[in-house]
């Protein structure tokens, strides 16, 4: 995971996803960006080759604890059976913001769509609602920003 991303501070990070304000996080997010390769061999001209491997697709996985249960709820309702989650028209921008004048950075992810999982702790002392996104890099290639 880049260096970045490991200068998190443990404080409530705010979300949000396409200016919706889902609130402070009840935890840490989590955050995992993967890979997808191709291997190959390369030819040279005396015979010989070699195996290569290239990064064909890039994105992350985003998971986040949202204190704001009811808007949560409201974000994942909308999914039903044969939709397209990855549709162009569901990418927005994800933001995990530090509190006030904390003076941390913003990571934003300027492509993610939602995905349609959940998790919902309703116990007293645990309340709160795990979502998961989908972050792909945008139309320059740029996953992610932490500034």
């Amino acid at each position: 995971m880049p260096n970045e991303l490991d200068q998190l501070k443990r404080h409530p990070y705010r979300v949000s996803f396409g200016g919706r304000d889902l609130g402070l996080l009840a935890e840490l997010p989590e955050i995992r960006i993967g890979h997808r390769c191709r291997e190959w061999r390369l030819y040279d001209n005396d015979g010989g080759d070699e195996p290569a491997t290239e990064v064909v697709d890039t994105s992350a996985l985003v998971s986040v604890a949202s204190c704001d249960i009811a808007t949560a709820l409201e974000l994942i309702s909308p999914f039903a059976v044969g939709d397209d989650v990855l549709a162009a028209e569901r990418t927005r921008e994800l933001v995990l913001s530090p509190p006030g004048q904390s003076g941390e950075k913003t990571l934003r992810f300027p492509r993610a769509v939602l995905l349609p999982e959940l998790e919902y702790s309703p116990r007293p002392d645990n309340h709160r609602a795990k979502i998961t996104f989908r972050a792909l890099p945008d139309d320059n290639g740029t996953l992610f920003t932490f500034a």
